[in-house]
């Protein structure tokens, strides 16, 4: 009987060890896909991270642009306060030359 016992022990602590040794196969390859997943997901974010670059570039760009339009159009304001000044002082003079021919 104790042969019978010993035996079943025996038997059923290989069986738990197929168990384990299958578990821990099983277990090694989920981690293996966990991995690879990681990989993946690093290798997305270094997209990203290229993609955010070249984005702040544009908008660097973008921004020296409207900062240049900016100017522009700030010297066009300026010119043309001076020309509506000036059309203003001709006009004056105008007045001022028509009153005096008016006179003679």
């Amino acid at each position: 009987m104790s042969n019978i016992s010993n035996e079943m022990i025996l038997q059923a602590i290989k069986e738990l060890a197929d168990q384990l040794k299958n578990h821990t196969k099983e277990t090694n390859l989920r981690f293996e896909q966990i991995d690879r997943r990681f990989e993946q997901i690093d290798h997305r974010f270094e997209q990203i991270d290229q993609q955010l670059v070249q984005i702040n570039q544009r908008f660097e760009k973008v921004e020296k642009k409207i900062e240049q339009m900016d100017k522009q159009i700030t010297d066009v304001a300026n010119g043309q306060k001076i020309l509506v000044e000036e059309l203003f002082d001709n006009k004056k003079e105008m007045k001022r030359v028509k009153n005096v021919l008016n006179m003679f």
